[in-house]
């Protein structure tokens, strides 16, 4: 089936233990592999047994929801390195504390 620009399928391991698998469905792989020595990951296999494969597409579809295999772009790469540049200027309260929500009672 195809899901999020994704392709999950699932499979019986052994008798009344299913797992599912995701790919990109236009080919790519998952995750690239970054610096010289690590390698890609094509494929993504859930890592627990399902009593039905409905159950074990649910897993691989909740992998899916969670972002487990969105890419950075590189916009937001810039944008989180802005944000960390801001961040010396929001403890600059007495005592490097953050005022207290109660002490206006």
């Amino acid at each position: 089936m195809e899901y999020k620009q994704f392709v999950v399928k699932a499979f019986e391991r052994e008798p009344g233990k299913w797992r599912a698998s995701v790919e990109r469905a236009n080919g790519k792989a998952l995750l690239r592999g970054l610096g010289r020595r690590r390698r890609g990951l094509d494929k993504f296999i859930t890592g627990m047994d399902a009593t039905a494969a409905e159950a074990a597409m649910q897993m691989a579809m909740a992998a899916i929801d969670a972002n487990a295999f969105s890419r950075i772009s590189d916009r937001d790469k810039r944008r989180g390195c802005t944000g960390l540049k801001d961040t010396g200027k929001r403890g600059e309260h007495s005592a490097g504390r953050l005022p207290s929500r109660h002490a206006e009672l």
